[in-house]
C-alpha cells in the first residue's frame, strides 16, 4: 500500500485564519506558522485576538463553510485516490476541519483539536486526543 500525506490549508483550501480574518477586519489573525514559527505562541495569541473580540467557534465555522476547494484541487485528490490512500495531516483542527472534509469526499485526517466551552468559546487546544491532558 502507499500512502499520500498532505497538509489541508494551501493544499486544497485556502488559509482558515486568512479567511477568519479578511471577514472580521482582524489584520493578526492573517499571520500563521510562517510569520510565527513557534506554534503555540502563534495560538496563544489567536485564542486571546478571539476572547477579547468576543468570537467563537461557531463564528469562524460560519466562515469555513463558505470555502471552497481551491482551483483543481478536486481533480488532484481525485487523482491521488486512484493510486494512493490519502492522508490530510495539518496542524488545523477537526473543529474546523470536518466541513472541509466533506468536500473532499472524507479523506482519513490527522490533526489537533479544540478545548470550547458550552458557549461556543474556544478555551485552548490540544496537540493530542481529546482525553489526553496536555
Amino acid at each position: 500500500m502507499e500512502i499520500a500525506c498532505l497538509d489541508l490549508e494551501g493544499v486544497f483550501f485556502g488559509e482558515i485564519w486568512i479567511n477568519f480574518s479578511q471577514q472580521t477586519g482582524i489584520e493578526e489573525l492573517k499571520l500563521t506558522t510562517r510569520d510565527v514559527a513557534d506554534y503555540d505562541v502563534l495560538m496563544r495569541r489567536r485564542l486571546d485576538i478571539l476572547r477579547e473580540n468576543k468570537l467563537g467557534l461557531p463564528d469562524i465555522q460560519a466562515v469555513i463553510g463558505e470555502m471552497e476547494p481551491l482551483d483543481g484541487a478536486l481533480e488532484f485528490i481525485t487523482w491521488l485516490r486512484e493510486r494512493f490512500q490519502v492522508v490530510i495531516l495539518s496542524d488545523t483542527f477537526y473543529e474546523f476541519a470536518a466541513p472541509l472534509m466533506k468536500k473532499l469526499g472524507y479523506p482519513m485526517l490527522l490533526c489537533n483539536y479544540l478545548v470550547v466551552d458550552p458557549k461556543g468559546h474556544v478555551a485552548n487546544y490540544q496537540l493530542r486526543q481529546p482525553d489526553q491532558k496536555r
